[in-house]
């Protein structure tokens, strides 16, 4: 049997680029180990038979008291190790870490082992343990160019891993018709919802006669009673969402989308192109947000308003522009498209088994 190990626990961010990444290598006859912890999201959306989950004891040491970064010291060291007992047991061919402190342990446990060893970074900022994982990789995937601030034949900007049901979202050519009149608005928090927009958007919302915008808005889990009754206090009409398994569908709907600014919707909205206005979430780490929201607004491909008190007067006044000139909607869902390379996944899949070839042959 041909094992590769995926080392990726915690948020959507790192598990589904490689639940998706997971499914392409078992397509080519390999079996996964994953490898995370106990408290990621990995055991409740794992649930192919060809991938086997196994935790380790990891955490991260990152603003916490004294006597936790102590105990998150110590846990590195015995996650490497437990890391190395399973790697020597299953002898995989290839491991992949997708950032955070699981990948830490599974990239150093395999460069003890010298099995190849790659990672992927899905934002404009490498994350700490990415950051310490460049100099024990083999090779380096990234989604934003120049994520490492390093250039050398080892990093291969690819782009990120989107899943496979984004084909069939309607192209910027399809959806962007000249001297529409009507936005209309896909509100997105993420899964949990954002307190800022649910709070915010009902109000500014208010500013606009009913048929220059239509709005459909993913609340986050319990808030959807609260969120729509402070859109009926503004005589709004609105869809108000919980929670969406089929955000595909609704991006198709949309002409424009409202969010934060993590990778995974990023890299969602470059594969489909559609225009953008990006809230970073201001309390992000090394304010990773932030700098992948800007990385798109130098290229002209999104438009940043930060969360501050200026924040409702720059909504009303970027909607009234677009609507105004809404030519700049399919500017923005064309240029989105350009910044993400096409092809992400079977293009890491094919960089990473040429890996184990050259491997094989040394």
């Amino acid at each position: 049997m041909k094992y590769i190990a995926i080392f990726s626990s915690g948020t959507g961010g790192h598990v589904y680029p490689a639940l998706a990444l997971s499914s392409n290598y078992i397509k080519k006859n390999y079996k996964i180990i994953w490898i995370g912890t106990k408290q990621g999201i990995e055991s409740k959306v794992i649930s192919n038979d060809a991938i086997e989950l196994l935790f380790i004891n990891a955490q991260g040491i990152r603003g916490k008291s004294f006597i936790n970064k102590t105990i998150g010291i110590l846990k590195i060291f015995v996650s490497i190790y437990e890391s190395i007992v399973i790697l020597r047991k299953y002898k995989p061919k290839l491991v992949f870490g997708f950032g955070g402190y699981v990948s830490f342990a599974g990239i150093i446990s395999s460069f003890i082992l010298r099995i190849p060893r790659v990672i992927h970074e899905q934002n404009a900022i490498a994350g700490t343990a990415n950051r310490i994982n460049y100099y024990f990789s083999s090779e380096i995937y990234e989604t934003f160019p120049s994520s490492f601030r390093k250039y050398n034949d080892k990093i291969i900007h690819t782009g990120n891993i989107v899943r496979d049901i984004m084909n069939k979202v309607s192209t910027p050519d399809e959806i962007y018709k000249i001297n529409e009149l009507q936005l209309r608005i896909l509100v997105i928090g993420g899964s949990q919802g954002s307190k800022f927009l649910n709070n915010s958007f009902p109000f500014i919302a208010s500013h606009f006669v009913k048929n220059s915008i239509s709005i459909k808005h993913i609340s986050g889990k319990d808030n959807k009673l609260t969120l729509e009754s402070k859109y009926k206090k503004y005589d709004v009409d609105v869809e108000v969402i919980e929670y969406s398994d089929n955000i595909e569908q609704l991006y198709d709907w949309c002409n424009l989308v409202i969010c934060r600014s993590g990778s995974t919707t990023l890299s969602e909205l470059g594969k489909i192109g559609r225009a953008s206005i990006l809230v970073p979430f201001p309390f992000a780490t090394d304010n990773h947000q932030l700098l992948n929201a800007n990385y798109l607004a130098q290229n002209s491909a999104a438009i940043i308003i930060e969360q501050n008190e200026s924040s409702i007067e720059n909504f009303v006044l970027t909607l009234n522009l677009l609507l105004l000139k809404n030519d700049r909607l399919y500017s923005l869902a064309t240029n989105i498209k350009k910044i993400f390379p096409d092809h992400a996944i079977d293009n890491i899949t094919k960089n990473s088994l040429k890996l184990i070839d050259r491997n094989n042959e040394n």
